[in-house]
């Protein structure tokens, strides 16, 4: 039975270089009705909703009234996503070294692809389609509008495989593909395989928990996985 590869979008295989914190402190902006800096709250290996939450709870900390936290949360997202959607087509997205060949590679051998990511998921697909790549390459996933806790993407993404490949998957089958800890905390959640690369906000040395530490997805070589098989 062959492995399940599931790819994190950001710091992974693009960088977006700030569209997506632009976009939030505009769509915060308008909530509280006037701006506010998000600069330290770190975004990186975080869902949507997380940060959502995160950055309310630091706004209120700092005076403003948000009003019920559930229902600002949800209005936030709405609003991000329109600035994303709005900002998007312009931005500097730009793939990630070795990110879109070996996509290409690995899907041109017939193994299964997914995303795991914390982006929402129309945003997430929106992100990969400007490295012309999509639901073709990544026909599923989990996705940060699934759960606001990145610990249980996994068990999602499993299942949607289930489905679309017709056959079992388990965690143990999965080989989570980040940039992030939490991308390896949410791979030692389910059981499966961490291979963490140091393109983001994060070293190699950052990154010793997974199971395979690599400089790029350059160097990412299956056949060497601790599962593959």
């Amino acid at each position: 039975m062959s492995s399940v590869l599931l790819f994190d979008i950001d710091g992974t295989l693009l960088q977006s270089h700030g569209v997506g914190r632009r976009s939030i402190e505009a769509a915060l902006a308008e909530i509280l009705g006037e701006p506010f800096d998000t600069s330290a709250i770190p975004f990186s290996g975080k869902t949507d909703p997380q940060i959502f939450r995160e950055i309310l709870d630091a706004a209120t900390e700092a005076g403003f009234d948000v009003g019920e936290v559930e229902v600002t949360a949800a209005r936030f997202g709405a609003l991000y996503h329109e600035r994303m959607e709005r900002n998007l087509p312009a931005a500097h997205v730009e793939a990630l070294p070795g990110a879109v060949d070996l996509v290409h590679r690995l899907g041109a051998e017939g193994v299964a692809l997914g995303l795991l990511t914390g982006n929402l998921q129309p945003l997430g697909y929106a992100k990969i389609a400007r490295l012309g790549l999509g639901p073709a390459e990544f026909p599923f996933g989990s996705f940060g509008s699934d759960a606001s806790n990145r610990n249980d993407l996994p068990a999602i993404a499993a299942e949607r495989a289930s489905v679309y490949l017709g056959r079992s998957v388990a965690g143990e089958d999965l080989v989570v593909i980040g940039d992030t800890p939490r991308d390896i905390a949410c791979a030692r959640a389910a059981g499966a395989t961490a291979v963490a690369v140091a393109t983001g906000h994060y070293g190699v040395d950052d990154l010793t928990e997974a199971d395979v530490v690599l400089e790029t997805l350059e160097a990412f070589d299956l056949d060497a996985l601790p599962v593959a098989r």
